[in-house]
Formats: structure tokens, C-alpha cells, sequence
């Protein structure tokens, strides 16, 4: 079986970045794990393709989500999206430009 290297993008300008091994039984909850940090609140992984964001259900399968784009799969883009939470409202994000990406479950 060929594994899949799935590349996620930690911040909108694609400076930082994870590659995560991704099997058959890969679930979003199991790539956001993978790519947060120890201690970090609630993240989500999204999905971005042409403009168009959308957060991945926890337990979609990674692989079946990667199979239904076919050959569109380049032009998507896979984004981890920290939500805010309470405890760190009064952290100060180092770029002044960064969006807030609210969660919207």
C-alpha cells in the first residue's frame, strides 16, 4: 500500500507546515493531533479549494476524502485552524495581519 504524505499548513502564508503520514484508517481528528502542539486548545483541520474553506468533520477519512477529489487533489490545500479559547484570549499573536479563525461547528 502506497502511503500518503499529507501536507498541512500551521499559518494562511504557508511558511510553516507539517507532512503527515496518512493510511487507510486515518481519521481529521487523528491529523489534528498529529499536527498541534502539546497543550494547545481546540484546532480543526480545513479544507481549502478555490477560495472555498470548509472544516472537516473529525471522522472523515483522510484517504476516502483524498480519493473523491481525484484529480483536483493539488489544487486543495489542507490548513490547521486554532480556535480561540478562553484561556488564551490574551495571547498576542506575533503577525498583526493574522485573521481570527473562528470555529463554527
Amino acid at each position: 500500500v502506497l502511503q500518503v504524505i499529507l501536507t498541512v499548513y500551521l499559518n494562511d502564508a504557508q511558511q510553516m507546515l507539517t507532512e503527515v503520514p496518512v493510511t487507510p484508517a486515518t481519521r481529521v481528528v487523528d491529523v489534528v493531533e498529529y499536527c498541534k502542539e502539546a497543550g494547545e486548545g481546540e484546532c480543526h483541520l480545513a479544507e481549502v479549494w478555490n477560495g472555498h474553506e470548509r472544516v472537516l468533520p473529525q471522522d472523515v477519512l483522510l484517504l476516502d476524502l483524498l480519493q473523491q477529489w481525484g484529480s483536483r487533489r493539488p489544487e486543495v490545500s489542507f490548513y490547521l485552524r486554532h480556535c480561540p479559547s478562553w484561556t488564551q484570549g490574551n495571547s498576542v499573536s506575533l503577525n498583526s495581519n493574522a485573521k481570527s479563525h473562528l470555529c463554527n461547528f
